[in-house]
């Protein structure tokens, strides 16, 4: 078991059939071969061991289930269907059983499987894909609306955008079809099929082209900034932070909502305007050009330019960079650079908290731990003041730093959350701890320097209802926490997303080829993705992905991302053999939704409901830090 949380999976195997060999009749050994096997994608050795078990306890529904489920993904679909039926029939081996009648030529069978499977557990995106695909010739319109449902519940389940298009142009929905398909090609740049649907769009309506070639025109903002409660004379002590908004923008529209100064920092007044009025802000040639709507230029500039209110309670309205308009409290930077505008928020870190504490955690929740929440955000900014100096600001305003929806995103709990416990934040090592935070922690948090490599103060531990481990689960062990959900803080009904605690991924492995393949990274037909480490949560630290040109490893969070937009790194890998032979779909089975270090924001949210104190909270969650001041 060490070997293999040391990233040697094939030396772990190799130990653990070395112990089989002692101890022929141990089932332990069997099943954590069985997952060392089903990693590696050897369906048929992981099978052969099953039905040993098998022979001994027939009647056991598990082993039963597992033999079916590998016996599917190897592409041994006589031995498949051999055992069917099962003795305990759910939505998920009726899936599996769909997939057994689609790949041998029964699709009437199939969907029938397939809506039976859905019935009983609706939330299965790979489900509804394959249901769509099964139906797209016969009844595009009930396809269309599979695929969309997919889409719904997995946005990041891109295979589904090609098939998408091709039920929109039999329905000659043409201009819908051809947004669909250009999301697609961005995706799988190289498909042959893309191209063809695409041109079939344009030529049931060719205008499309020449729409998607007009240049973007100017909005203009309708609205009125809001005004807003400021802390006014109580916010002079407090640091300010800079938050980027946006970078290389060519246009932004704001609107002010009270009198205002446009300024070079630290300077007199370049220009002073009114209230509502609105202003375009446009990079030229690495300079800065300021208009009013009548299109008069106010400013030109190689500078940063602020545009500020001398009353604290006026806001500015942004466009251009968002899918929506918002509005923000203090001032507004714009900074212009080679590649276009920064948009930099200027305020204090109370009121910046104010629009970050109900963005990063509903407002409904509990007291304490919204509590927990300001807090944590607190340190957090105040351990990355000066971050991204050379970019011109502290942090990011998305969830690259904190998500910050400005003061649209207020509400009034977490104001006061914030508000109650102004100036407190966590400390360690003499410094504002950098308190990270996710949605779901699964059960267990993981130690920064397993996910990021560094150490940073935050420390693995348990859910306060499950046990601390004193060493790693082995795989079979880690996959059976993973699937049997235990009870935890962080899984408490209204507190968490059933989707966020556990969840179960496929993942095309051509989407994991295209996606390494943007980033330098091709490594041809994958074949195989392993585990090349782990922490004590069993979040995944490395990963190898083998492929017929190539192997490539991917390290810490990139993991999430260069593997198909997964939720966590807490999760075991298997296969689903095509037809070929090789690997069709990557099957992720995992627990959490985020990093999985520091607090976990449902655990805070269950705790907070059980009766503990926000800090009771940030202790459990941040052992090796102290409240201050």
């Amino acid at each position: 078991m060490r070997a293999y949380y040391q990233g040697n999976l094939e030396g772990n195997i190799r130990d653990l059939e070395q112990s089989l060999l002692r101890e022929s009749g141990d089932v332990s050994l069997i099943w954590q071969l069985v997952r060392s096997y089903a990693e590696l994608g050897k369906g048929d050795a992981a099978a052969a061991l099953l039905e040993r078990v098998r022979r001994d306890k027939p009647a056991d529904p598990e082993t039963e289930r597992e033999l079916f489920v590998t016996f599917c993904l190897a592409g041994n679909y006589q031995k498949a269907l051999g055992i069917l039926p099962l003795s305990r029939e759910t939505g998920e081996t009726l899936f599996y059983e769909a997939l057994v009648h689609r790949d041998t030529g029964n699709p009437a069978k199939a969907v029938a499987a397939l809506r039976k499977s859905l019935a009983a557990e609706n939330f299965r995106p790979i489900a509804w894909l394959l249901l769509g695909e099964l139906l797209a010739e016969s009844a595009p319109a009930e396809a269309e609306t599979c695929f969309r449902t997919a889409l719904r519940q997995d946005p990041e389940l891109h295979v589904a955008l090609l098939p998408l298009g091709k039920v929109l142009l039999a329905q000659k929905h043409y201009k819908e079809a051809y947004q669909q398909l250009n999301r697609a090609q961005q995706y799988f740049p190289r498909q042959d099929a893309i191209l063809q649907a695409l041109n079939a769009a344009l030529r049931g309506q060719p205008e499309l082209l020449r729409e998607q070639e007009t240049p973007p025109v100017r909005r203009s903002i309708t609205a009125s900034p809001p005004t807003v409660k400021a802390l006014g004379g109580a916010a002079k002590d407090i640091p300010l932070v800079r938050i980027g908004l946006a970078e290389g923008q060519s246009l932004i529209t704001v609107k002010t909502g009270g009198p205002y100064v446009l300024r070079l920092p630290g300077e007199k007044p370049l220009f002073t305007g009114k209230a509502q009025e609105q202003l375009w802000a446009e990079a030229r040639t690495g300079k800065l050009f300021l208009q009013d709507s009548g299109g008069k230029t106010l400013v030109i500039a190689a500078q940063p330019v602020v545009l500020e209110y001398q009353e604290p309670q006026h806001t500015t309205i942004v466009s251009g960079f968002s899918a929506e308009d918002r509005s923000y409290r203090g001032s507004i930077e714009f900074r212009p650079a080679p590649a276009g505008l920064t948009l930099i928020n200027i305020l204090n870190i109370e009121e910046y908290l104010y629009g970050v504490i109900p963005a990063e955690m509903p407002a409904s929740w509990p007291t304490e731990a919204l509590k927990a929440q300001a807090i944590a955000a607190r340190s957090y900014t105040l351990a990355y003041l000066g971050e991204y100096k050379a970019k011109g600001f502290d942090l990011y305003g998305s969830v690259l730093s904190a998500a910050y929806r400005g003061v649209g995103g207020e509400a009034r709990a977490t104001t006061a959350a914030v508000d109650a416990t102004r100036g407190r934040y966590l400390q360690a090592g003499g410094k504002p701890l950098r308190a990270y935070y996710s949605a779901n922690h699964g059960g267990y948090s993981e130690d920064s320097r397993s996910v990021w490599g560094t150490s940073t103060f935050n420390a693995a531990v348990a859910d306060k209802l499950l046990a601390p481990r004193t060493h790693p689960l082995s795989l079979d062990e880690l996959a059976r926490w993973i699937r049997d959900k235990p009870r935890s803080y962080s899984s408490v009904a209204n507190l968490h997303s059933s989707q966020a605690y556990r969840w179960e991924k496929w993942v095309a492995a051509e989407e994991i080829r295209s996606r390494n393949a943007a980033d330098g990274n091709d490594v041809g037909e994958v074949l195989q993705v392993i585990s090349r480490g782990r922490g004590i949560s069993g979040r995944i630290n490395e990963v190898e992905i083998r492929g017929t040109q190539g192997t490539v490893r991917i390290k810490d969070d990139r993991i999430r991302s260069r593997l198909g937009g997964l939720r966590s790194n807490l999760f075991t890998i298997r296969s689903k053999l095509g037809k070929n032979g090789r690997p069709e779909y990557f099957i992720f089975q995992g627990a959490g939704w985020g990093h999985g270090v520091g607090m976990d924001q449902s655990g805070a949210a269950g705790m907070a409901q059980a009766g503990f104190t926000a800090a009771q909270i940030l202790q459990h969650y941040y052992p090796l830090a102290s409240l201050a001041p």
